[in-house]
């Protein structure tokens, strides 16, 4: 079977990665062949024809192009894994809202099959007459899992994007009443960029490509605050799967569809307001659970759920229009 995807992104592109690229080798297993090309350039429309199926991702055409895809292609799906229709921060103009949402609807009306990453956005597409399929996030079981051990301090760590850091700004202060409180817990910031905090005294791990995992896997907790907001309330922050497949049990914002990922696993945490954090904090240090050598309720609701080769199946499932 011969698939094309006209991706958000390249290969750099978490979303793109996540969502399609990392399943090439599993698709070979089954004798799929997967080309990729981004979604915004592509105008060999001719060539279409020559594929079983086209995965249109994210990307919000327009619909124009999305007739001209429908029309050419024996089968179009759709795939997202955010609320691209919105963004953070400050909304769009009302006339900038209508066009995307014609497209959406457009995009509803013309795609065999929509896939989402949680609720949240298959919701909003159901609106617009689609029939979504949930096809969670996952990662490479090969790449992410727990410690056989993990020595020295309790160890709670956080890691992101210098973009992101952010987001963590706003618990900086529970942060460090937590320390004052238990001067004995090791802090950990795995980042491109060192917030330079001198209230708080935590070891930065500087990014470097290939090191997150191992990186993860010394997190006894991890912190994973978040922003509130419609664009936000979309996203299934893959950090919180690096969490799980590492055994560290998570503290997160319970935002929108994160709230789906923490339901998922009985030893996440959610933090409604962020006045909560410290004391969140606090009762996982205080505990008398045992962290070590890893949560095991979180390794297996990965193990279980998100595992890349487990919602592989999911995804061959549609693909072969077995939904």
């Amino acid at each position: 079977m011969k698939l094309l995807a006209l991706t958000f992104g390249d290969e750099n592109c978490a979303s793109t990665r996540y969502r399609l690229l990392q399943y090439l080798p599993l698709m070979e297993t089954e004798g799929f062949t997967l080309d990729h090309t981004p979604a915004k350039s592509f105008d060999d429309w001719d060539a279409l024809r020559d594929y079983d199926a086209v995965i249109l991702q994210k990307t919000l055409l327009s619909r124009r192009k999305v007739r001209r895809l429908a029309k050419r292609s024996k089968r179009l799906l759709y795939d997202s894994d955010d609320r691209i229709w919105l963004r953070p921060g400050k909304p769009y103009s009302w006339l900038t809202r209508l066009r995307l949402s014609l497209r959406v609807r457009q995009i509803a009306r013309y795609a065999d099959c929509c896939m989402t990453a949680n609720g949240i956005i298959a919701a909003d597409l159901r609106q617009h007459g689609a029939e979504p399929v949930v096809i969670p996030m996952a990662l490479d079981g090969n790449i992410w899992f727990p410690p056989e051990k993990r020595e020295g301090p309790l160890t709670i760590g956080w890691t992101g994007s210098p973009a992101s850091l952010q987001y963590l700004e706003p618990i900086h202060p529970a942060m460090v009443a937590t320390q004052q409180a238990h001067p004995e817990v090791r802090w950990q910031i795995h980042c491109g960029k060192d917030p330079a905090w001198g209230d708080l005294k935590y070891e930065h791990i500087p990014f470097i490509p290939g090191n997150e995992p191992a990186t993860v896997r010394q997190f006894d907790i991890g912190l994973l605050p978040l922003p509130d907001g419609e664009f936000a309330q979309g996203k299934s922050p893959i950090k919180a799967l690096q969490y799980f497949a590492s055994g560290t049990t998570t503290l997160a914002s319970g935002v929108g569809a994160t709230s789906e990922l923490l339901e998922a696993c009985p030893s996440a945490v959610n933090i409604s307001r962020p006045a909560l954090w410290r004391e969140a904090i606090t009762a996982r240090i205080t505990s008398p659970v045992n962290l070590r050598p890893f949560d095991p309720l979180a390794s297996d609701v990965f193990n279980a759920q998100f595992e890349m080769k487990t919602v592989f199946q999911k995804l061959l499932t549609v693909v072969r229009n077995k939904k």
